[in-house]
C-alpha cells in the first residue's frame, strides 16, 4: 500500500508531550509496517536550524537507544500554524502525531493550539496527551454526527482496523430537529454499510442529548477504557467555536488524555479513505 512508504510526522517541540507523540509514532510505524518516522521542529529564525539539527540528533540517537528505532528529523523556519500542516501536505504523510498539555487557562477563551494547528492538513491528526500505554488502538469511539462529510472518516476506521484489528463503538448524536435526525441516520446508515462490507466488529450507542456532544462522547469513551476518539474537523470555525467551544476542540483536549483522531473532511466527496 502506498501509504505504508511514507513518512510519518511527530510535532516535536522537546516537550514531554512530544517525547509522548515520538513514541506513539515509533509503536504505530512498527506495527504498519516500513513507514519511516520524521520530527519536525519549527524555528523563529534560520539561524537557529543548525543548532536545533544538532539537538535533534541527540533525541534521535537517544531514541535508537531506547527504542531500537531510526527516527529522521528535521528543522525548519516557520510558524507551527501553517509549517506543520504544510510539511503533512507535501510530504503526504499518512497521520502526523501531536502532543498537547489540554486546553487549559486562556487557551478555553482563545481556543486549542492544537486545533489551530491541525486546520487545513490533507491528513488525519493524533493528537496525544499521555505516553502510549500497551494498548494499540483496539478500542476507538467513532462519533456519527449530522454534517454530510462526516461520513467519510469511517474510511480511516476501516484503514486503522487493518493493523490493530479495532473495534468501534458509534457514539450516535441525538437530536429532536427533524432534519438533523435524518442527515444523523443517513450518516448511520453509511457507516454502518462501510463497516459491514469490511466485517468490522461495531458497536451503536446513542447519545443522550444533552446540550454538550462532546462531553457525553468524552465521559463515554472513558467509561469504556477507549484507546482513541476519531472525530471530524472542519475549517469553518468562527470565533464562537473558539470562543465557547467546538466539539473537536474538547475532545481533543478532553481531561481524561484519550487520544483524539482527528480528520478533515473534503468538501463534496463523500466516499473516505481510499
Amino acid at each position: 500500500m502506498e501509504h505504508l512508504q511514507k513518512t510519518i510526522l511527530v510535532a516535536w517541540d522537546f516537550t514531554n508531550v512530544a517525547e509522548y507523540a515520538m513514541q506513539h509514532a515509533i509503536r504505530f510505524a512498527e506495527t504498519i509496517g516500513s513507514t519511516t518516522v520524521t520530527l519536525l521542529h519549527i524555528v523563529d529564525d534560520e539561524k537557529e536550524i543548525d543548532n536545533a539539527m544538532s539537538q535533534l540528533k541527540i533525541v534521535a540517537d537517544d531514541a535508537q537507544k531506547k527504542y531500537n528505532f531510526k527516527l529522521e528529523y528535521l528543522a525548519v523556519k516557520g510558524d507551527i500554524f501553517t509549517t506543520i500542516t504544510e510539511y503533512a501536505n507535501k510530504l503526504s504523510c499518512p497521520f502526523v502525531f501531536m502532543g498537547t498539555h489540554g486546553i487549559k487557562g486562556l487557551q478555553k477563551i482563545t481556543g486549542s493550539w492544537a486545533l489551530k494547528v491541525i486546520e487545513g492538513s490533507n491528513c488525519p491528526f493524533i493528537v496525544v496527551q499521555r505516553p502510549p500505554r500497551d494498548e494499540h488502538f483496539e478500542d476507538i469511539v467513532c462519533t456519527v454526527e449530522y454534517k454530510k462529510e462526516d461520513k467519510q472518516k469511517v474510511g480511516w476506521a476501516v484503514y486503522l482496523n487493518k493493523f490493530f484489528k479495532s473495534k468501534i463503538y458509534l457514539y450516535i448524536q441525538k437530536s429532536t430537529d427533524s432534519n438533523l435526525k435524518r442527515q444523523i441516520y443517513s450518516n448511520l446508515v453509511h457507516v454502518k454499510s462501510i463497516l459491514d462490507q469490511n466485517k468490522i466488529e461495531y458497536t451503536e450507542v446513542e447519545g443522550a442529548g444533552k446540550d454538550d456532544f462532546a462531553e457525553e462522547v468524552i465521559e463515554y469513551a472513558n467509561s469504556i477504557n477507549a484507546n482513541a476518539i476519531l472525530v471530524s474537523t472542519y475549517k469553518e470555525l468562527d470565533w464562537a467555536d473558539y470562543m465557547f467551544g467546538a466539539n473537536e476542540q474538547k475532545i481533543i483536549g478532553n481531561k481524561y488524555g484519550i487520544s483524539a483522531i482527528t480528520v478533515l473532511p473534503n468538501a463534496g466527496k463523500l466516499k473516505g479513505f481510499n
